[in-house]
């Protein structure tokens, strides 16, 4: 039974836009990935800061990719990106905080 449901399944899906499988499958297409991460000021590789970017996808479209700020602390890199973590969820966005968050 298992072999039959699968192949129903995947030839129902060869018919449908990536759009509409995500829906079926309950994925929201719209993502958004905040990076908190070191900026490298050197080549030598020992004067940093913290930057916060944001990747914003919809679908398999990059919508934005850009560096939101940078800053000289930590734990203030750390709170912006939770801010914009939050902001983008309340616009609808399936929102991940990524990199060096010390958790």
């Amino acid at each position: 039974m298992g072999d039959e449901f699968f192949r129903e399944l995947m030839a129902d899906a060869l018919g449908k836009s990536p759009e509409e499988l995500s829906e079926l499958l309950g994925e929201n297409p719209k993502v958004c990935d905040v990076f908190v991460q070191r900026v490298y000021l050197d080549d030598s590789l020992q004067k940093f800061e913290w930057g916060v970017s944001v990747v914003r996808l919809n679908g398999d479209d990059i919508e934005e990719a850009s560096t939101y700020g940078v800053f000289h602390r930590w734990s203030l890199a750390r709170k912006y990106g939770r801010a914009l973590k939050e902001f983008f969820e309340s616009k609808g966005y399936e929102t991940h905080l990524k990199g060096e968050l010390g958790e």
